[in-house]
């Protein structure tokens, strides 16, 4: 049942599955746009306009420490005498995040609770660029994805998506191994759980209690996206506006954060940003279960129009995509990485 559930279901088919209408669309904005990688124009100073191999790092470095959690970046080979010092010059807690640089839909984060859980992540990466980030205890998460013409001086946000972290409830029946067996977000990562909630797998879980599965907001990783358009407000765009005007030649992305209120978002207090995108940026509400794939189709479409007009504008100020084979070469490794 939970197989068919997933089947049937968009929000869990394989991106390359979902994403086939919009391949067809590209192709005909490439055609009008006669150049095949038109979209690189969009963010000038970022590699690919963000759509492959952006460092994460190379943006969110450009904002102001308090707007982010603490980073630092580490590069292969790693030294792990060298790491720690750094932790314990920065005077970094745990828990942290260790993600790699450059990946893309929650590939390769890990919660790292302890020192020698770090070491073995380490140690078992096959990333050569990592950031390790302060983990941020904000009880709400949002994607924002936020474009500005080159023409206009104020941007727009697009796309509000709220984030439900996986929880698990016990029944006092089943084991939490159970649980995960049976739940539809993430069925299909029972063997890393497994190894994860070893400790609890085959424990009863009492009846009322509760385990927070995952606390990383990737909804590859069972973290439940719903549509969060209500929270939009000209206050909210004011905001996303000064976060923009710290980011050289920034037009489209979406903008993860996590934050205390949305009170306290809007007058710019307790909040941090995770992470920027560029024109790989998904309008992730669209994977909010109420919303019908014609929906989602039309959406999807009308945030490629709007990249193809961006970089168009840019184009005519003179910005030049990058040429189709350098941008091939970096495709293929990211996605063969």
């Amino acid at each position: 049942m939970l197989t068919y559930k997933r089947m049937v279901n968009y929000e869990f088919w394989p991106f390359w599955i979902f994403y086939i209408p919009a391949y067809f669309y590209w192709f005909a904005l490439a055609v009008k746009a006669r150049h095949p990688t038109y979209f690189t124009a969009t963010n000038p100073l970022m590699n690919n306009s963000g759509a492959v191999n952006l460092s994460k790092y190379h943006y969110l470095s450009k904002l102001p420490p308090a707007w982010i959690p603490k980073t630092i970046k580490i590069d292969a080979p790693f030294s792990t005498q060298d790491v720690q010092n750094k932790l314990e010059n920065q005077q970094f807690s745990y828990p942290l995040i260790l993600k790699p640089d450059n990946a893309e839909r929650g590939k390769g984060i890990v919660f790292i609770e302890s020192k020698q859980q770090l070491l073995a992540s380490l140690s078992a990466s096959s990333y050569d660029n990592l950031l390790l980030q302060e983990y941020c205890d904000y009880p709400l998460e949002a994607g924002l994805l936020y474009y500005r013409y080159p023409s206009a001086t104020k941007g727009t946000i697009s796309s509000i998506t709220t984030k439900v972290f996986c929880t698990l409830t016990g029944d006092g029946k089943s084991t939490w191994g159970e649980l995960v067996c049976g739940n539809e977000r993430v069925v299909h990562r029972t063997k890393q759980l497994q190894k994860q909630l070893a400790n609890q797998w085959n424990t009863i879980a009492k009846k009322g209690e509760q385990l927070l599965v995952e606390p990383i907001g990737s909804h590859n990783r069972g973290t439940m996206f719903l549509n969060g358009q209500k929270q939009h407000s000209k206050q909210l765009e004011k905001r996303l506006d000064q976060w923009a005007k710290q980011l050289p030649a920034f037009y489209y992305g979406r903008f993860d954060i996590k934050f205390n209120s949305w009170e306290e978002l809007l007058i710019g207090q307790k909040f941090a940003i995770l992470e920027i995108n560029g024109v790989n940026s998904e309008p992730t509400h669209i994977y909010d279960p109420k919303t019908t794939w014609d929906e989602a189709y039309r959406i999807i479409f009308s945030h490629m129009k709007i990249i193809y007009e961006i970089s168009n504008q840019n184009r005519r100020l003179g910005i030049a995509p990058k040429p189709l084979l350098p941008f091939l070469i970096e495709l293929i490794k990211t996605a063969t990485r």
